[in-house]
C-alpha cells in the first residue's frame, strides 16, 4: 500500500469516526443545521489540507479546534434555535391539544433559557445532553479538565431551572 492510500485510509476513518460530532458541536454553536453541514465540510476540508502535519493522537482536538475557528470566523454570537422538542411534537400528534400547547410552551422556554446560558456552559451542556458524551469526553474534546466540565453542567442545570421552574 502506497503512502497516498494510507493517507486516505486514515482520512476516511477520521471521517467516518468524527463528522457526526462535529457537525452537532457546530450545530449547537450556529443554532443551523445547514451552516453546521457547510462548516464541517469546510473542517474536513482542512484536516486533508493539512493531514501530513497532523499527530494522529491530537486529531479530534485539532477537528474541534478548526471547527470553532471557522465558526469564529463565519458567525458571531448567534442566538441558538435548537428543534428537539419539535420534532418530538411531529412525531406525537396523538397527544392532546392542550398537551401540544404546553409543550409548545415549554420548548420556546427551554430555547430562550439555553441560548442565554453563557457560551462555553451552553456547549457542555449540549455535547452532554444531546450527545451523551461523558464529563471526560468533553473534557478531551474541550481541552478542559473533567471538574471544569462538571461545575459548567452545574450551572447550565442551575440556570436552566430557574428560567424554566422545571427540574430537568
Amino acid at each position: 500500500m502506497t503512502q497516498d492510500e494510507n493517507d486516505v485510509d486514515w482520512f476516511k476513518r477520521v471521517f467516518n469516526d468524527h463528522f457526526e460530532y462535529i457537525r452537532n458541536y457546530l450545530y449547537y454553536l450556529s443554532g443551523n443545521i445547514t451552516l453546521a453541514e457547510d462548516l464541517t465540510q469546510d473542517v474536513f476540508l482542512t484536516l486533508w489540507e493539512e493531514h501530513q502535519k497532523i499527530r494522529k493522537e491530537t486529531v479530534r482536538a485539532f477537528l474541534y479546534t478548526v471547527a470553532k475557528n471557522l465558526y469564529f470566523k463565519h458567525h458571531r454570537k448567534t442566538k441558538i434555535n435548537l428543534s428537539f422538542i419539535n420534532s418530538l411534537l411531529s412525531e406525537q400528534n396523538q397527544e392532546s391539544p392542550e398537551f401540544i400547547l404546553e409543550l409548545k410552551e415549554f420548548d420556546q422556554k427551554l430555547q430562550q433559557a439555553i441560548s442565554e446560558i453563557p457560551e462555553k456552559t451552553r456547549i457542555i451542556f449540549l455535547m452532554s445532553r444531546l450527545d451523551r458524551m461523558t464529563y471526560s469526553e468533553i473534557a478531551g474534546n474541550l481541552k478542559l479538565s473533567a471538574k471544569a466540565v462538571e461545575k459548567h453542567m452545574t450551572k447550565a442545570l442551575k440556570l436552566l431551572k430557574e428560567k424554566t421552574d422545571r427540574k430537568l
